[in-house]
């Protein structure tokens, strides 16, 4: 047991395991990250309703979505970014990995009478012959992966970009890395909770590493019959880091922003925004 509760709390090396599937692939668990992105009142996994509606106004306007333009949201969710931009008659491709999600998005779309085209795979891996005017990377899903899988996306986004097509992303900010805390603590749920249906323990360490200005909330599940781990990393960057960043991988800035909404930049605010053209 002791052993058990050391490695339990050890600090992982940075990027040490990638577990993000075990976040949107799992049954129960993507069941209820899918009641937080449907609950339009709270912020948990998607933005509220009322943002989500003027980022798409300031999308339609920035970028001139309509008729003749293709869109591909990457993490795409439930689609409510993507419903809110194929209504504006652009063509519209969403990806995402997990598929409750998408199976939420297909029927809405359907019942809207909308033409998405979903794709239930890891956006890792993604590839299309089509060109796209606008390519969106929303909710900071950039700060989840390592340096290695960030230059591997974004040498995706080069090759789907049409020529004058934009790459819009938000990201989390020193700032907030500045306000987190290293904690530890464990509790008891005794069934229906987030991570299972049965009875089971969670044990959550949140851990910093400087200088990377990166966190890690590593959580432990533990059941009758199992225990499993999931690892949240959140990179947090400066501007001038991630603008760096994105011109190593071929990317020129165009603006930086306050967030995906075009809300001025705030250098006190957990977030930002850019806009980016390939070099």
């Amino acid at each position: 047991m002791f052993d058990e509760l050391q490695e339990i709390n050890r600090c992982p090396a940075p990027w040490e395991r990638y577990t993000a599937d075990q976040l949107w692939t799992d049954p129960w668990v993507s069941s209820q990250m899918l009641a937080f992105h449907l609950d339009g009142s709270n912020a948990i996994a998607s933005r509220s309703s009322e943002f989500i509606a003027r980022v798409v106004g300031w999308m339609t306007g920035r970028f001139g979505l309509g008729p003749g333009k293709r869109v591909a949201d990457f993490g795409c969710g439930p689609g409510l970014y993507a419903q809110g931009l194929a209504a504006t008659g652009a063509a519209v491709t969403g990806v995402d990995f997990s598929p409750r999600s998408i199976a939420y998005a297909q029927e809405q779309t359907a019942a809207q009478g909308l033409d998405i085209d979903y794709r239930c795979q890891n956006y890792l891996e993604f590839a299309d012959p089509e060109r796209y005017d606008l390519v969106t990377l929303i909710y900071c899903d950039l700060c989840a992966l390592s340096p290695t899988q960030r230059a591997k996306l974004l040498k995706i986004f080069r090759g789907i970009l049409r020529p004058g097509g934009a790459l819009l992303l938000d990201v989390f900010s020193l700032a907030r890395y500045q306000g987190l805390c290293e904690s530890r603590s464990y509790e008891f749920c005794p069934g229906q909770g987030f991570w299972a249906q049965e009875p089971h323990y969670v044990f959550q360490n949140s851990f910093k590493y400087e200088p990377q200005n990166l966190a890690l909330d590593r959580y432990t599940i533990v059941t009758q019959d199992q225990r499993r781990e999931v690892y949240n990393w959140l990179q947090h960057f400066t501007p001038e880091d991630l603008k760096s960043e994105l011109a190593a991988g071929g990317f020129e800035l165009l603006e930086t922003l306050g967030s995906v909404a075009g809300d001025p930049y705030d250098s006190e605010s957990d977030e930002f925004a850019m806009v980016l053209a390939a070099a």
